[in-house]
């Protein structure tokens, strides 16, 4: 198992609160839905998926996007794989993801230069994943910059 969660279900707990910040924020939701596709996260240790749908109309109101937390019908247009716990520091803004692309951190198949293009959309969220940490008592899960 990694350094951040015990199992699917804690990364599943945390994303879930997460996404649902990010996908109804007026400033990064709209943004995000612009691009039009559909990610598949792929994550390992824990192994488990989350699918962000930003193509379909949302299934909540308030929502820019669904996501779905464990296998889902849809097809995506884009598909990352990564350790959970690198996807972690991610959220944090300490990764450069294309940089872990060629060091083979990260997988990706598809429509990559779509993904691509949603980097600097979702930047403003790299505040939001510590916070969500912090309001769901998981300050301990919080990354400090040495």
């Amino acid at each position: 198992m990694g350094t951040y969660y015990r199992d699917a279900d804690h990364l599943f707990e945390i994303y879930g609160y997460f996404l649902d910040r990010v996908l109804t924020d007026e400033k990064i939701g709209p943004k995000m839905a612009k691009s039009n596709i559909i990610i598949k996260f792929i994550y390992t240790d824990p192994d488990c998926e989350i699918t962000i749908d930003l193509k379909n109309p949302p299934q909540k109101e308030g929502y820019y996007g669904s996501y779905y937390l464990g296998p889902c019908d849809l097809k995506e247009d884009v598909w990352s794989k990564q350790a959970a716990d690198f996807s972690h520091s991610f959220w944090h803004g300490f990764e450069n993801p294309i940089a872990a692309v060629t060091k083979r951190k990260v997988k990706q198949g598809g429509k990559i230069t779509a993904m691509m293009k949603l980097l600097p959309v979702v930047k403003p969220a790299f505040k939001e994943f510590p916070s969500a940490l912090a309001e769901m008592g998981y300050g301990d899960l919080i990354i400090i910059k040495k």
